[in-house]
C-alpha cells in the first residue's frame, strides 16, 4: 500500500473517532427527539473517489493568493454527506493559507509532503512529510509552504458550513477566475447562508458564523 493511502486511511480513521466523540456529546446535551425523527435513514451516498475524482474548482484570486485550485471530495453535493467536508489541494511554494479559526468544525489536515511552517493556537512547527495537524474548533491556525516542493493538502472537517463559502470565493474548473474584490469578499463571509463571519481590526463580528478571518490574538498577524 502506498504511503499516500496509508496516510489517508490514518486520517478518516482520526476524523471518523473525532465525529463519534462530538457527536456523543452533543446529544447528550440535545433535547430528547421522537422515534420517527431518530430512525429517519440517512440520504448519504458511498463513494471512491481517485485521486482525480471530485468537484473541481479555482479559487478567485484576491487577498494573499492567485488563483487557486482546489477539489471538493465529499460534502452535501457530493456523496450527500450529513457530516463530513473534505477538500485537497496542492500548496506551491511561498503560498498560504492566512490566520482564520472555524467556530462549529473540528479539522484535520494532512500535509502528504515536508516544508510546511503551520501555527494552531499555541504551537507553531515545520512540518516533515504526511504529517498530521488536528485543528479543534475556535482554534486559530495559519499554513504556510515554507518549503521548495509543492505539497498536496487534505483537509478533513467534521461538520459542514465551510464548503459553502469555498463555492461563494471560487468558480468551476474552466471558467475564469476572475479576482474579487474586497467588498465581494466581504460579503460573502456575512452572508447568514454561509454561516461566515469576519474580524476586521480586534473587533469581532461573527455572531453564530462558523467562520473567523482576522488578526492572530498572539502574533498580531493581520492580512
Amino acid at each position: 500500500m502506498h504511503r499516500r493511502d496509508l496516510s489517508l486511511l490514518l486520517a478518516f480513521a482520526i476524523v471518523v473517532v473525532a465525529v463519534v466523540i462530538v457527536r456523543a456529546r452533543d446529544e447528550k446535551h440535545a433535547a430528547p427527539q421522537s422515534t420517527a425523527t431518530h430512525q429517519s435513514s440517512s440520504s448519504a451516498t458511498p463513494l471512491i473517489l481517485q485521486e482525480g475524482n471530485g468537484e473541481r474548482r479555482v479559487r478567485r484570486p484576491g487577498g494573499v493568493n492567485p488563483a487557486w485550485p482546489f477539489t471538493i471530495k465529499v460534502d452535501g453535493q457530493n456523496g450527500n454527506a450529513d457530516d463530513f467536508f473534505v477538500l485537497t489541494e496542492i500548496m506551491s511554494p511561498g503560498q498560504t493559507i492566512p490566520f482564520h479559526m472555524h467556530h462549529n468544525a473540528e479539522e484535520i489536515l494532512i500535509l502528504e509532503e515536508g516544508g510546511a511552517t503551520v501555527t494552531v493556537g499555541d504551537k507553531r512547527a515545520v512540518t516533515g512529510p504526511h504529517a498530521v495537524v488536528f485543528i479543534p474548533r475556535e482554534t486559530w491556525v495559519s499554513v504556510t509552504n515554507t518549503g521548495t516542493e509543492a505539497i498536496h493538502l487534505y483537509a478533513l472537517f467534521s461538520r459542514l458550513g465551510y464548503e459553502r463559502y469555498m463555492r461563494a470565493q471560487s468558480v468551476p474548473e474552466g471558467q475564469p477566475a476572475t479576482p474579487m474584490t474586497a467588498d465581494e469578499r466581504a460579503r460573502a463571509r456575512q452572508r447568514p447562508r454561509y454561516l461566515l463571519g469576519y474580524v476586521q481590526g480586534a473587533v469581532s463580528a461573527r455572531g453564530g458564523a462558523s467562520l473567523t478571518y482576522g488578526i492572530h490574538p498572539r502574533r498580531r498577524l493581520i492580512f
